[in-house]
């Protein structure tokens, strides 16, 4: 834990955690991104890290706690002050005078004396009153109420339950490997104390820092969650053919595609994320033509034989691994991402030879963002597609765990559906990902 009498670490958590809350900041970026991380020793790091993912995790449940002690809502930014002080205290079992005291010292550091004796009496009432409270709340009350609606009603209560159940703690880490031959896949696993659990995937358990694990330097696999490799998986065989990575950084599904003999074109409107795809492809060895071009604009010098999109898109799939992409999110923004990828579509459709493919995702539970758009796609008489249904035993452990059809038309992946296959208790991604081919 960060000494007590080291202010930094918690102003830097409060900053971060208070631009989640207020101001659409996402984890992973300032974990990533921001420059003051450099300043903290690793010890600090760790402990900002585990606070503000605690708040992410629980604040639903942290906020029912903090309200029943409060007459009136705070400002934001004692609220934020305050729900640090409790996710010490009931979270992180923080001793109730260091997490009071330490929590008074930030309020004074941050707004003076002016807000020093609010923070201290409630944080003393709810260390003496609040943890019957807090223990009685449940992981689902940390799901935003439009998204507990909508997906109450797409994938039932019980299904709900269980992927917030899956987010209370660290997600596993799951890395792609370069293709390589079974007993290359067998040496990995046992340097990096890892499964293999499909393909090419390995589950292994969340580090610090990626970059110090056996063969990252090397170039000899990626991060990516294992639902996350099969669209590129989904194209085929493509060795030698001309493939357009549409919305491809930070890079991933690029590197298989590569991988797997491809000549790729890698599209994405944001240059600082082109950056890090570009970053990442020399890490790995891999080359592709590169391109920074908002997709509805781009106009291709040549017709490819394929199109992998994977589309902007809520992110509601990977709340195991970013609890923080539902806050704030309205329905207005889901329409808003559903015409952008309906236009996306409609514009790669454009690029691919007859008899080509196009393979949408998106790392979406919003049936807005994935059944939706398919529809909206397949009557579109200009589209020029048809469904290209995904077979059983091109995705495995994948395939939907409810489906008695072989092949289903498209794949519905939710974040428990390694839980509900017995294989991982600790889920996947979830997402939707439909075929389609070039009439």
């Amino acid at each position: 834990m960060a000494n007590k009498t080291n202010i930094y670490p918690r102003k830097l958590s409060y900053n971060i955690l208070h631009s989640i809350l207020n101001e659409g900041g996402l984890a992973h970026e300032f974990f990533t991104n921001d420059s003051s991380w450099g300043k903290l020793e690793s010890r600090d790091r760790a402990f900002v890290k585990l606070l503000v993912m605690s708040c992410i995790r629980q604040n639903g449940q942290l906020n029912i706690c903090i309200d029943h002690f409060l007459k009136k809502p705070p400002k934001p930014q004692i609220r934020t002050i305050i729900m640090l002080g409790v996710a010490q205290l009931f979270v992180l079992k923080t001793e109730p005078h260091a997490a009071i005291h330490t929590s008074v010292s930030l309020a004074r550091h941050l707004t003076g004396e002016s807000y020093t004796g609010l923070i201290n009496g409630v944080l003393r009432t709810i260390s003496r009153s609040g943890k019957k409270i807090f223990e009685a709340t449940s992981p689902i009350d940390n799901l935003p109420p439009f998204f507990r609606k909508n997906w109450t009603k797409n994938w039932g209560e019980s299904t709900v339950r269980q992927i917030m159940y899956l987010t209370q703690n660290q997600a596993p880490l799951d890395i792609t490997l370069k293709k390589m031959p079974e007993n290359s896949k067998v040496k990995w696993c046992q340097r990096l104390n890892a499964k293999l659990i499909s393909e090419n995937s390995v589950r292994l358990e969340p580090v610090a820092d990626v970059t110090q694990l056996p063969g990252y330097q090397k170039g000899e696999w990626w991060v990516q969650d294992c639902a996350a490799a099969l669209p590129a998986k989904l194209m085929r065989d493509i060795k030698g053919k001309e493939i357009i990575d549409l919305c491809a950084a930070p890079g991933g599904k690029t590197a298989q595609l590569v991988s797997s003999g491809a000549h790729v074109i890698a599209i994405d409107k944001s240059s600082k994320r082109l950056k890090r795809l570009s970053d990442n492809l020399d890490r790995l060895g891999l080359n592709a033509k590169i391109i920074c071009s908002d997709g509805r604009n781009y106009k291709p010098e040549f017709l490819v034989d394929g199109v992998l999109l994977d589309a902007p898109c809520s992110a509601s799939g990977t709340i195991r691994r970013r609890p923080d992409v539902l806050i704030g999110k309205t329905a207005q923004q889901i329409l808003e991402l559903q015409s952008l990828q309906i236009e996306l579509c409609l514009a790669a459709s454009k690029w691919i030879k007859s008899g080509g493919t196009l393979v949408y995702a998106t790392c979406s539970l919003q049936r807005e963002e994935g059944e939706e758009v398919l529809k909206a796609i397949i009557s579109n008489p200009n589209a020029g597609l048809s469904l290209d249904p995904i077979n059983k035993d091109e995705v495995d452990i994948f395939y939907p765990f409810n489906s008695k059809q072989n092949p289903a038309e498209y794949l519905r992946i939710l974040p428990n559906q390694l839980v509900n296959k017995n294989s991982d208790l600790r889920g996947n991604d979830g997402f939707f990902i439909a075929r389609f081919k070039v009439k």
